[in-house]
């Protein structure tokens, strides 16, 4: 395949930390620099279940499990010539955790006389630990019948206690790994640098923090170009920090930031920030639909059917609807505050469309159940992403009620934003300085006092008792498209390929 303008395509290493399918951000992006005529070979997480190696697209897919122990040696800090201003972090969080492993690697390989890999892993006493329902009481029961036999095998004396230290060290290490916060990245960094590589990348380009150090070696060790980016403003996220202050996140990313040739980032403001350390404003690619403006029009009306929220839901046409998509979380989205205000609209309705997840779902059904709205709340299952403004376009206005948890959460755009905006649905937005610029600019809502569910009912009440003056205007609708599109993003995404 050819590069664009008739330039010779590059070898792209994109590197995440999530399973590549579950993370649709990264996926289309990578795409679009497939598209652009580049060979693209992606790296990321291998949660089980899925081959190894693989092939999306064209574009060359390898998994890894990047938490493993097994490579984690004193010798691992040497790839980490950058390391400057998180050195004490590095001596008070590594150091532990690397000694932990050392002793647990020492264990394992007396125990492979007689156990395999597959055997250690599920004896470990955190197989079942990071799983919940069914999946965790099928490996929990796996993991009791393994010890109980190994526990036969070993006997008595020295070999049962070595498994007794295995089990403890085993521990251990997975609540070390715990406490690393972001210096998790370099174990992302030492097993992605173990896999051995078969291609020689002209470009690393690596996706939020967890990444970037590794970005940072692989970068030295083939001369190649590193873009950076950063889907929040990586300091300043909500969890994942050990402190209530951004400065060891930021430590990091400035003992890294030199070695970066260019910089992505979601929303003006986190531009804005970034622009302040980096030495260039970064490229801005929004968290769009991966849609054309004829997205419509190849669907037949039973498969429209099929998506819709409504007809999923069994919510009648005359009955008005809040779309609420994304995952549900206990945490600094407020949907417990959007249920407050569900009381003071009684004929209202609200679904939640996305990932599901048990404990989440209980907190809030529990939460609907105390304020007497249960019967007005509908949680439905997930579609692609490409399909969401498809399935949403039936409800009657979209909710944005994200709390101001942080920089990160206040200057957010998140892709909810842009599927209800393309679903052709007025939104109302928290007063947050980037989704209140964007729902103005366009006029297609307005925000609201996103703490305060009275402030969110009337904001409500106002799209729902007035939909025309929220309607997305001919010209405005155009620059959406002009402006805010995949197609829009990946123009700008391959210009800075060209750049670079």
């Amino acid at each position: 395949m050819s590069g664009i303008h008739g330039k010779s395509p590059k070898t792209v290493f994109c590197l995440t930390y999530h399973e590549i399918t579950a993370d649709a951000r990264v996926l289309k992006e990578a795409r679009a620099v497939r598209s652009a005529g580049h060979n693209v070979h992606i790296f990321c997480d291998w949660p089980g279940g899925l081959p190894q190696k693989d092939n999306i697209d064209g574009m060359q897919v390898t998994r890894f499990n990047w938490q493993s122990s097994e490579r984690i040696t004193e010798t691992m800090l040497e790839r980490f010539f950058f390391i400057d201003r998180v050195s004490s972090e590095v001596r008070l969080r590594i150091k532990p955790y690397i000694e932990a492993a050392t002793q647990l690697n020492a264990l394992k390989s007396k125990f492979r006389t007689f156990l395999s890999d597959e055997e250690l892993q599920i004896l470990d006493p955190m197989y079942y630990k990071d799983c919940s329902g069914r999946e965790r009481r099928t490996r929990k029961s796996k993991h009791k019948r393994l010890l109980w036999k190994t526990r036969i095998k070993c006997g008595f004396g020295e070999r049962r206690q070595e498994l007794k230290s295995f089990m403890c060290k085993a521990r251990e290490v997975r609540e070390g790994f715990h406490n690393l916060y972001q210096l998790e990245s370099l174990i992302f960094a030492e097993n992605l640098c173990g896999l051995g590589f078969d291609d020689t990348p002209d470009i690393i380009h690596v996706h939020d923090i967890y990444c970037l150090p590794a970005g940072v070696v692989l970068a030295k060790q083939f001369q190649a170009k590193l873009i950076y980016d950063a889907h929040e403003y990586e300091p300043a996220r909500a969890t994942k920090n050990p402190t209530k202050g951004t400065s060891f996140a930021e430590k990091l990313e400035d003992d890294c930031l030199p070695f970066v040739d260019q910089m992505i980032t979601v929303s003006p403001s986190i531009a804005e920030y970034y622009s302040r350390r980096f030495k260039n404003r970064p490229t801005l690619i929004f968290n769009v639909p991966e849609i054309d403006p004829e997205f419509l029009c190849d669907l037949d009306e039973q498969v429209v059917d099929s998506l819709c929220i409504r007809v999923n839901s069994g919510i009648a046409k005359d009955k008005p609807l809040i779309v609420f998509t994304g995952g549900v979380q206990s945490a600094h989205r407020g949907l417990d505050k959007v249920l407050e205000a569900l009381v003071m609209l009684p004929d209202v309705y609200l679904v939640a469309l996305g990932p599901r997840h048990k404990r989440d779902d209980k907190w809030l059904l529990d939460i609907a159940q105390d304020l007497g709205v249960a019967d007005r709340v509908k949680l439905l299952p997930p579609v692609s992403a490409a399909d969401v403004p498809v399935a949403i376009k039936s409800a009657d206005v979209a909710i944005c009620p994200i709390q101001d948890a942080s920089l990160s959460y206040r200057f957010s755009m998140p892709n909810k934003l842009f599927e209800a905006a393309f679903a052709g649905l007025p939104i109302c937005v928290s007063d947050l300085p980037d989704m209140r610029d964007f729902v103005d600019k366009l006029g297609l809502g307005r925000s609201m006092d996103q703490t305060d569910p009275q402030s969110i009912a009337m904001a409500l009440r106002d799209v729902l008792e007035q939909p025309e003056r929220f309607k997305l205007a001919t010209d405005m609708a155009e620059r959406l498209w002009a402006e805010y599109s995949w197609a829009a993003q990946t123009n700008k995404l391959k210009t800075l390929y060209e750049g670079i």
